[in-house]
């Protein structure tokens, strides 16, 4: 006989199965096991909440997106740069993506993303619970609590 589950555990539930998903990459099976629902809810799960944007987004760092903006700045100024001296002008298109790449590089200079919030979180933790279990418990929680309602 199935288990009758209430709307906030399932909720609980399916936020804590893509915290296992999109942090710690566990396969749907493994979250499944932990979390005890049926890999098929696990599937829809991801698929309604697009799980797998979000992880990618989440492991993509901050740096690696200002390396890859930056890459494409250097592109698109070498591409200029390499025309005849008359011609080594952006065009009007050109002009308006460099100030785009411009923008988004400030934007990501500012920027404090999730990724780093988790990484931080780790580091804090791993260094917090040979000193005071307890505490890291505690402050797992919070971070948790943060991280889930960020990814909502």
């Amino acid at each position: 006989m199935a288990k009758t589950r209430t709307k906030d555990d399932l909720s609980r539930r399916r936020d804590y199965a893509q915290l296992l998903f999109v942090n710690q990459k566990l396969t749907q099976k493994e979250i499944a096991l932990k979390t005890g629902i049926s890999e098929v809810t696990i599937s829809k799960w991801a698929k309604a909440g697009k799980w797998d944007g979000l992880r990618k987004t989440i492991s993509v760092t901050r740096e690696e997106r200002m390396r890859s903006t930056i890459d494409q700045l250097t592109d698109l100024d070498n591409l200029i740069a390499s025309r005849e001296e008359k011609y080594c002008f952006p065009s009007k298109d050109e002009s308006n993506i460099r100030r785009r790449l411009v923008a988004d590089l400030a934007s990501l200079e500012n920027e404090c993303g999730l990724t780093d919030v988790i990484n931080v979180s780790i580091k804090l933790l791993e260094w917090l619970r040979p000193i005071d279990p307890e505490k890291a418990k505690e402050i797992s929680h919070i971070f948790d609590g943060y991280i889930k309602d960020q990814l909502r």
